[in-house]
């Protein structure tokens, strides 16, 4: 078919006023150009002849005529081979269209039609191999693609970086690399873009305009700075974008070797994003770029892979890099400096961020970077206590890697060395996550970090997060002590340091109210390990851990840490033979200088402690008796006379406390050591303080053996309390007088017979006092004095009928009292017939 166009027709008509005539035109002719065959030089002759008045139209006041005009040029070019006369003439009008400052298109339609029609241009004459014609236009093309980049619509933007990257991919370098600042800085301000196509186009073209920048320049520096935040993007296509700008520098980039420390970084924390899409879409790429690496270096990588095997606790479920990608990383050991520095950035996505960067630089670097750790390390240990817990997790991750894969003798000491200078959590963190999964550990290192931890600059800290990391490094110490080759004794002084550390930490963790079992646990084992029981334990090491209690000769208040650490140890460990005699010592300090809050701590403790003495003391009896007595003498007794003060009265309140805890825990040796106290109880039992009377109520039915001259001032005391203003003492009053039983004298019948007497005057006294107390609507009295005048009842049968006679003859309500001792009177009767 013959092309018939008729140019002078068309030319008159677009050169008209008419709109609908124009755009006609322009549609039939461009319909002919698209569905008709025709020689190429039918084609450039009628393009020679319309190509003004076409190009003229890209300015006509239609936008429907202007939109025509660039659809039929399209037509033309699309046919046409690649002439510089065309190119420069479409190109020239386009450069009036879109590449002055001020925006001449008002339309964004048609700006986006004229970009697309540079992009066309360029794709046409790539494809014929004739891209240089374009170096006679490139400060025209240049202006059209910069406004295009700048452009509000966002379509616009993304064609024009689009074009961008098909002309840098077939442009001469140095024809192009005049052009490529002023192009950089206008894609540097789509970065910010909030459309993600549009910062993934950005970042597409910026990797191709970083082949053809000038690498002794600051341009390269700044490109860096600029894309690198977007490793950081919300959006993981735009991470993998950036990621996959890394790997075209690294393939293709001539002067790569020199930026490789500021290319990786593109690339590795792609390695280790959250989403499967970036990895996977990087991960083989990234492999090709170290097979490259490898056939540039295979001289020396080649004899580096014979040799080359993983360490035998390397990661699970981690794939070790290629040997050409271990390379690639480790030939670039400069790159911790810029990755630690934004460990410490204010911002909590950057730190996370040079985490994971520092994670694939370590499994890529290995054992290379072992001389490095030492300017980490500060760095390191800092985020591993980060307030963010992903932060601190992925510091963890890296700690720990580190640990599996530098040389173990080589960093051991610069670790060593950080924990003496520095002793904080963060360090101990750091290195108990190295130490830890590292396979090495001698004797010498073992103990040498049991006596660190041992020291008061570690056991003795109050932070519960350093605690919980020392208890932890002292268990790993204890795993690693079962694969050392070491002699019994030297094994024993390792457990030795261990324990004193450990019961340390877990002293004040109990006097902070914090969770001990795990300190509980470490102790147990070490117990196992030595083949003794826990108490045992305590019974032979203690005494050193005591020892490390100082500074109680001061005015400490109850928060200090010498006394929490005290408090806490007797809380722990309990009260023990062995040691009682210096835990006394120290207890005698803090009565001696401490302030109240810190006496009332310390003594509670005790109280408590007292109450299983016969489970911790562990010795005989009469050496349990004169344990006893020593610590009632120095510790209890001089705190139960009765001195002014509201202190005073606490102390009194705490050591009735501990006496009557004492006469519960050490039942068969307060019989023999109470007795000696009973000169205090009277005053006690009308103490002002409702606590201490009532532990001295408590406590009275302990009082045992006792002669009736020693007993009757206590016995009446106690009577007394029938009386008291509480009525829980007042039950305990009522049930104590029963059971409160005197020591009869054997030698003489006559003095026997005088003490008997004395005695029966004192139960009808409290007999009376009972059946006055019967009368009381109280339940719990009632039945308090019910079981008492039971008891009473069976052992004084004559002074019970005598009493209550007489109570008879003078109670209102007989019914009542009848009934009482009826109801005594059957229950003994019963009493009997089951006794027979």
């Amino acid at each position: 078919m013959t092309l018939e166009i008729d140019t002078q027709k068309i030319c008159d008509q677009l050169e008209g006023t008419d709109r609908r005539q124009k755009t006609k035109a322009l549609e039939e002719l461009r319909e002919l150009l698209e569905n008709t065959a025709v020689s190429t030089e039918e084609m450039a002759a009628s393009f020679d002849e319309l190509y003004l008045h076409l190009l003229k139209s890209y300015d006509d006041r239609f936008e429907s005529v202007r939109g025509q005009a660039v659809q039929t040029v399209n037509a033309f070019l699309k046919r046409l081979p690649p002439m510089d006369f065309h190119l420069l003439n479409v190109v020239s009008t386009l450069a009036e269209r879109m590449g002055k400052a001020e925006t001449v298109e008002p339309s964004e339609e048609i700006r986006l039609i004229y970009i697309g029609q540079l992009h066309l241009m360029i794709c046409q004459y790539a494809k014929m191999g004739n891209v240089g014609v374009f170096r006679e236009c490139y400060p025209q093309v240049t202006k059209i693609l910069i406004k295009s980049i700048k452009d509000d619509y966002p379509l616009v933007q993304r064609e024009g970086c689009a074009t961008f990257v098909d002309l840098a991919k077939v442009a001469d370098t140095q024809e192009l690399r005049p052009f490529t600042e002023s192009l950089a800085v206008a894609l540097y301000g789509m970065l910010n873009h909030k459309h993600a196509p549009a910062r993934i186009s950005a970042v597409e073209a910026i990797g191709r305009l970083s082949l053809h920048m000038d690498a002794s320049g600051d341009g390269m520096r700044r490109l860096f700075n600029e894309v690198s935040p977007l490793l950081m993007d919300t959006m993981p296509l735009v991470r993998r974008e950036v990621g996959q700008m890394g790997i075209l520098m690294l393939l293709e980039l001539l002067d790569r070797y020199s930026f490789f420390e500021r290319i990786l970084p593109l690339v590795l924390c792609c390695l280790k994003d959250d989403s499967p899409e970036v990895l996977s879409h990087i991960y083989p790429q990234w492999l090709k770029c170290g097979e490259l690496y490898y056939e540039e270096n295979e001289a020396e990588l080649s004899k580096q892979e014979i040799s080359d095997l993983p360490v035998e606790n390397y990661p699970e479920n981690v794939k070790r890099p290629t040997i050409g990608c271990r390379g690639l990383v480790q030939r670039s050991l400069r790159l911790l400096t810029l990755i630690t520095r934004e460990t410490s950035d204010w911002k909590d996505n950057v730190r996370l961020h040079a985490l994971k960067l520092l994670y694939q630089f370590v499994l890529h670097a290995e054992s290379a970077m072992t001389a490095k750790f030492f300017e980490i390390y500060g760095d390191l240990a800092h985020v591993c206590i980060d307030p963010v817990a992903e932060v601190a997790a992925e510091a963890a991750k890296v700690s720990d890697l580190l640990g599996r894969l530098l040389m173990y003798d080589a960093w051991i000491d610069h670790g060593f060395d950080g924990l003496e200078r520095n002793a904080r959590e963060s360090y101990m963190r750091c290195f108990y996550y190295m130490f830890t999964s590292a396979l090495g550990g001698t004797y010498e290192q073992l103990n040498k970090i049991a006596k660190l931890l041992r020291s008061t600059d570690y056991s003795h800290t109050l932070k519960p997060g350093f605690q919980e990391y020392i208890l932890k490094l002292l268990d790993t110490v204890l795993d690693k002590s079962l694969k050392i080759n070491a002699g019994q004794e030297e094994l024993q002084e390792l457990y030795e340091s261990v324990y004193v550390s450990g019961i340390k930490v877990n002293a004040l963790q109990h006097s902070l109210s914090e969770d001990v079992s795990q300190g509980k646990l470490l102790i147990e084992r070490i117990a196992k390990l030595e083949q003794i029981s826990v108490g045992k334990l305590h019974e032979r090491w203690f005494h050193l851990a005591l020892l490390d209690v100082e500074n109680l000769d001061a005015s400490l208040e109850d928060t200090a840490e010498p006394v929490m650490l005290l408090d806490g140890l007797i809380n722990i460990c309990h009260l023990r033979a062995p040691y009682m005699a210096d835990l006394i010592k120290k207890v005698l300090l803090v009565f001696e200088h401490c302030c109240d809050s810190a006496h009332v701590k310390v003594f509670s403790s005790l109280s408590m402690a007292s109450l299983i003495w016969s489970e911790t003391m562990g010795i005989e009896r009469e050496q349990s008796t004169q344990v006893l007595a020593e610590f009632v003498t120095q510790i209890v007794e001089p705190y139960l006379t009765w001195k002014a003060g509201s202190s005073a009265e606490a102390m009194r309140s705490l050591a009735m406390a501990t006496l009557c805890a004492l006469a519960q825990g050490a039942e068969s040796e307060a019989v023999e050591v109470l007795p000696s106290l009973a000169k205090h109880m009277p005053s006690l039992l009308e103490d002002r303080n409702v606590t201490t009377r009532h532990y001295a109520i408590k406590a009275v039915v302990y009082f045992r053996g006792m002669s009736v001259e020693d007993l009757k001032p206590l016995a009446y005391a106690t009577m007394q309390r029938m009386d008291d203003p509480s009525a829980g003492i007042r039950s305990l009053a009522a049930l104590a007088v029963g059971k409160l039983k005197p020591k009869f004298k054997e030698d003489s019948e006559e003095e026997s017979q005088h003490e008997k007497e004395v005695w029966e005057s004192f139960v009808k006294r409290a007999m009376d006092l009972l059946l006055l107390y019967h009368e009381s609507p109280e339940k719990d009295i009632k039945a308090a004095v019910e079981r008492t005048l039971k008891e009473l009842a069976q052992s004084h049968p004559e002074a019970w009928e005598e009493r209550y006679k007489r109570a008879l003859a003078m109670v209102q309500k007989k019914d009542k009292l009848s009934e009482l001792y009826e109801k005594l009177t059957i229950k003994d009767e019963a009493n009997e017939v089951t006794e027979s």
